[in-house]
């Protein structure tokens, strides 16, 4: 008999643990089950900072710590009527090393933002934004509605507009390397590839400095076609951005069954 009640007691627990499975499958995020308009500002700063649209990475800064004069804020007011509009637009760790004290001044490791030598190793939060979805125009937005800087027509405006390419943005509290580039410094080693299929691959289209935005964003933008055909699609399962600027590397990665919006590829 106390065989059969330890049975019955195990079946009922397995039982439970299924429901709480089930449940735990079945519930929502936020961005689904509510507009964007009724976000906080910690589940707005959320989308950019840790969901399938935005992510964050640890730079690894070895030999030295940031130049306290080479900062610039992260994620200001949003501005609807950006530079990139229609022209440029929980993943996997990017780390970004610098291989001598000479730090992120740029290819040479010199100029301004050059780190001072024999300190010791830092590491710096970054967000990798993919700028060109919906999602995280929203969630910019969002926060613009609520620090006061943006009207509602404005974000209505900035979160809706179709964007002709693949936009991802790159934001820190060091953005001295990216100010410094260009494209033409950039294109050699910036890319969007899909990771099932590595001939997939496309090179950077476009690119606005952080010094030329009032947000302070790094943007990097991408065609969304290759050979006639959408470059990513479902069944590439996931993309990874890759840039290197001097000797800042940069890699993050975007599942993209993850990043849908009202059932369709948000990207």
């Amino acid at each position: 008999m106390a065989t059969l009640k330890q049975s019955f007691k195990l079946a009922g627990f397995i039982t439970l643990l299924g429901l709480l499975c089930l449940l735990r499958l079945s519930a929502k995020d936020f961005w689904e089950e509510k507009p964007f308009t009724q976000w906080t500002e910690k589940q707005a700063q959320k989308i950019l900072s840790d969901s399938p649209w935005g992510k964050t990475q640890v730079i690894t800064l070895e030999g030295g710590g940031p130049d306290p004069e080479g900062g610039r804020g992260v994620y200001g007011p949003p501005t609807p009527a950006g530079r990139t509009e229609g022209a440029a637009g929980s993943g996997g760790g990017t780390q970004a090393r610098t291989g001598s004290p000479g730090g992120l001044g740029g290819a040479d490791g010199g100029g301004p933002g050059s780190l001072g030598g024999n300190r010791e190793a830092s590491t710096l939060n970054f967000q990798v934004l993919w700028y060109s979805s919906t999602r995280i125009r929203q969630a910019l937005g969002r926060l613009g509605q609520l620090h006061g800087s943006a009207s509602e027509e404005q974000v209505s405006t900035f979160s809706q507009q179709p964007m002709e390419n693949y936009v991802i943005a790159i934001s820190g509290p060091m953005m001295k390397p990216f100010e410094q580039a260009s494209a033409e410094s950039l294109r050699a080693n910036t890319f969007l590839v899909s990771k099932k299929d590595k001939n997939k691959k496309v090179e950077l289209k476009e690119y606005v400095s952080p010094k030329d935005r009032k947000d302070g964003l790094a943007l990097f933008a991408f065609p969304r076609s290759l050979d006639g055909k959408p470059f990513l699609e479902m069944a590439d399962e996931e993309a990874q951005f890759v840039t290197e600027q001097g000797l800042v590397r940069v890699r993050a990665s975007f599942k993209l069954g993850k990043m849908v919006t009202n059932g369709k590829l948000d990207l």
